[in-house]
This record gives C-alpha cells, sequence and structure tokens, in this order.
C-alpha cells in the first residue's frame, strides 16, 4: 500500500521538480575566452604564443621544477611570442623550438628577452631572440648569473649597453648559433662592451656579424675566449674586443675574421668571410649564407659538430661558422666520340663539351688510351693533358691535344676519360668516360 505524501512535503517536491525540469532543458554554457576547454594542458608543452596566463611559456616556467625541458606545441612552429614585459627563469632549464620552423620571442623593445638566475646551465635551442632593449642596461637580448648554452639560436635585432646583448656573469657558449644586427643603446658602460660577453666565451662552429658595437669578449682577467670553427666579420672594427688585461684567447680547430683582434695571420684566417645577409635560409632560424667563393668553405678542422644551424648535414671537412655551404656548382662534361689522328705525329686531339650550373674556372684532365696488337699480345699506348676551361651555364667546347712522347695511336677503339681537376671547393667534382673511335685526319 502505497502512503500518501503529506501535505507538508508537497510544496518543496514541486519545486525540486521543477527546478531539474528547467536543467534537463538547458545547455552547458560556454567557457570564458582564454580558458582550457578542450586539450589538457601538458606539462613542459607551450601550448599558445600567449604572452601570460595558462598554457604560455612564461606560465609553463612557473610551474618547472628544474631540469626540464620545455617545447611547443607542433601548431605553433613558426610563431611569434610577442612579450610584454622580460621573462624571469629561475630554474635551470631547456627552451627549445621545433627544429623545423622555430619559435621567436619578441621583446618588442619594452626591456630584455631573459633574465636568468639559475643555480645550473640555462639551455635555447631554435630560437630567434629578438626585439630586446633594457635600455641603460647591459644584456639586451639575456642577462644571465648562470651559465647559459646557446644551440641553433639566432640572436638579432637587440640592443643593450654599448652593443652588450648577451651578458653572464659565469659562461656563456654558442653551438651552431648566430649573432647578427644587434646594436647600441644610450647607457653607461663604456666602450668595448661587445655584443657577447662572459667569464668565458665559446663559440663552436658560430657566427658573430654586423654588430656595429663589438663581437665577443671575456670581460675580467681570470677571462678565456674560445674559437673554434667560427665566423667572425663587421663588428664595429673589433671582432674580438680588447680589455685591460685582455682576455685569454684559445682557437681551435679553424676560424675566420676580417680583422686581426681575434689573433695574427699564424693563428686565425683573416680576411672577408663573403656572407650573405641574414635571412631565411631553411631550419629553425635565419642564418648568414656562406656565399660561393667564401674562404670559409671546407675550411674547418676538428669537426665534431655533424649538423649546422639549419640541421644541415656537415661535411667530414666542415665550413667555418654557423651555415654550412651546401649550393655546389654542378660540372657536366661530354667526351665527343670520334677523334681525329694526325698521320705523320701519331697524335690525336680529344674534345668535347662542358657547362656549370654557374660560371666558374676550372682544368679538366683527359686522358686517351688504346690497345694495340704487338705481335701475338697487345700493349698499351696513352697520353694526358690538362686544359684550362672557362665554365658557364651554356655547354662550351673544350679541345685537348694528345701528344705521346712514345709510339702513336691507330685507326681504331680507344677510351677516353675526362674529370674535373684545380677546382674551388664549392665545385663538385666529375667525370666522364666512354669508348671513342680514332680515325685518320690530316697529315
Amino acid at each position: 500500500m502505497i502512503s500518501p505524501i503529506s501535505p507538508a512535503l508537497r510544496w518543496p517536491l514541486a519545486l525540486t521538480l521543477a527546478f531539474l525540469g528547467a536543467c534537463s532543458d538547458q545547455t552547458t554554457a560556454p567557457l570564458a575566452p582564454g580558458e582550457p576547454n578542450e586539450a589538457i594542458i601538458e606539462p613542459n608543452v607551450v601550448a599558445n604564443t600567449n604572452d601570460s596566463g595558462i598554457g604560455s611559456l612564461r606560465w609553463t616556467l612557473s610551474w618547472t621544477t628544474g631540469g626540464e625541458t620545455i617545447r611547443f606545441d607542433p601548431s605553433l612552429a613558426g610563431q611569434t611570442i610577442a612579450l610584454d614585459s622580460v621573462i624571469y627563469v629561475k630554474k635551470p632549464v631547456t627552451i627549445e623550438g621545433p627544429a623545423g620552423a622555430g619559435i621567436t620571442i619578441d621583446a618588442r623593445a619594452k626591456s630584455r628577452v631573459f633574465r636568468v638566475d639559475v643555480p645550473a646551465t640555462f639551455t635555447l635551442r631554435n630560437l630567434a631572440i629578438t626585439g630586446g632593449n633594457p635600455g641603460s642596461s647591459a644584456g639586451g637580448a639575456i642577462y644571465s648569473d648562470a651559465s647559459v648554452t646557446i644551440e641553433n639560436v639566432v640572436v638579432h635585432g637587440n640592443a643593450g649597453a654599448a652593443g652588450n646583448v648577451i651578458w653572464t656573469n659565469t659562461n656563456v657558449t654558442l653551438v651552431n648559433s648566430t649573432v647578427s644586427g644587434n646594436t647600441t643603446s644610450p647607457g653607461t658602460f663604456g666602450a668595448g662592451v661587445a655584443a657577447v660577453s662572459g667569464d668565458t666565451v665559446a663559440l663552436i662552429n658560430s657566427t658573430v656579424a654586423n654588430n656595429p658595437d663589438g663581437g665577443v669578449s671575456s670581460p675580467i682577467s681570470t677571462g678565456l675566449l674560445i674559437l673554434r670553427n667560427s665566423l667572425l666579420s663587421n663588428n664595429g672594427g673589433e671582432n674580438c674586443t680588447a680589455y685591460a688585461p685582455a682576455p685569454t684567447i684559445t682557437r681551435d680547430g679553424k676560424n675566420i675574421s676580417d680583422d686581426d683582434t681575434c689573433g695574427g695571420p699564424t693563428q686565425i684566417m683573416i680576411g672577408d668571410p663573403e656572407i650573405g645577409p641574414l635571412a631565411n635560409n631553411g631550419g629553425p632560424t635565419k642564418t648568414h649564407a656562406l656565399l660561393a667563393g667564401s674562404p670559409a668553405i671546407d675550411a674547418g678542422s676538428s669537426c665534431t659538430v655533424t649538423v649546422d644551424q639549419r640541421y644541415t648535414p656537415r661535411d667530414t671537412k666542415c665550413d667555418i661558422g654557423a651555415f654550412e655551404f651546401a649550393d655546389f656548382t654542378t660540372v657536366t662534361m661530354t667526351i665527343d666520340p670520334s677523334v681525329s689522328v694526325n698521320q705523320s705525329s701519331g697524335s690525336a686531339v680529344l674534345t668535347g663539351t662542358v657547362q656549370c650550373s654557374r660560371t666558374e674556372t676550372l682544368s679538366l684532365a683527359v686522358q686517351l688510351v688504346q690497345q694495340q696488337k704487338a705481335g701475338k699480345g697487345t700493349t698499351t699506348v696513352d697520353a694526358a693533358n690538362v686544359v684550362p676551361v672557362d665554365c658557364s651555364t651554356t655547354p662550351r667546347p673544350w679541345t685537348a691535344s694528345m701528344v705521346l712522347t712514345s709510339g702513336s695511336f691507330q685507326v681504331g677503339s680507344a677510351t677516353a676519360t675526362a674529370q674535373t681537376v684545380s677546382a674551388q671547393p664549392w665545385v663538385t667534382p666529375s667525370s666522364a668516360t666512354r669508348e671513342v673511335k680514332l680515325y685518320w685526319g690530316r697529315k
């Protein structure tokens, strides 16, 4: 038997049923703009390019405990984080942009980019650091009380006191990185403060160029400047800034500078490195390409860095600087199938064509070999020559006189070869071989 509902309970029950009925007809209200609503924010992964807030680089850094590698959501590759204030780094972490397109961090001249105060090394990788300007203070891009490692990074378009844009109290190491186009802001620091400065400054396969107030330096008497397969050019007349006392300079591999402040001609290659403007040449960050003709091509030694700033593989004999030249000149050559033999002298004239992907001056080493019957056996008659050629983008003829020191060529078949010699390092070696027919020409 069902008990009747007492009058005292009927009114509250009616209200409850009405409320539940109303809720069943409503949809869930959307989250406010800027709140995470679909994907869960992953630890140590930057989810957006906002200056602050959940998922931003600044927010992600705040949740680190030390030792983490902070990466970026793949959808952010190639994008820019525009800052309103400096980013403080208080844990020893690595910030790594995507290798394919990188990430740009732009302080928009409102502050420096990074202020680092950590107990161990802080690492930046695959990033463009730009727009830093702390006014009269040093370290326009990075000011650090800890060691800093910079890999596959470009630091450009920053300003700091007397041109100083990377400054550490300890050590800074640049590997496959470029420091370019950083300028002076009004400040209290004296002349001679360089774009990159620290207790120990190490450049490994890196490029420091076009910084009008100086290149690299180690600012205290116990400081050390290490140059290894690196390139310095057009840095306000002083690629390696002199101090009193000057820093100790260690030179490893091969280095090139367009002045003698980093050493004399027995210590460093001195001359124009012939680099292009800072540009997008592929990879995560901008680079200064080596131009065809650069003395930095294939000039490195003790090459332990296997890729360049763009992650282009390096040759066993690497190029100097952050860029590995890959735009090699290709050579295509032909050998004509018929070879004229002088009946009087027995010498031959070998001909063909040569074509290059860009204008070059080189030589061809050519050889003509003929097997001839000699009684019951055979003998070999051969001649060689080296002919200079002006190679262009259209096929050009070449001619080589094949004069024998003994014997003579005869009508019949022979083997002809040609190969490039005396070419520049940026010319890809080429060769050709073919069977030819010798015929009697003039007497």
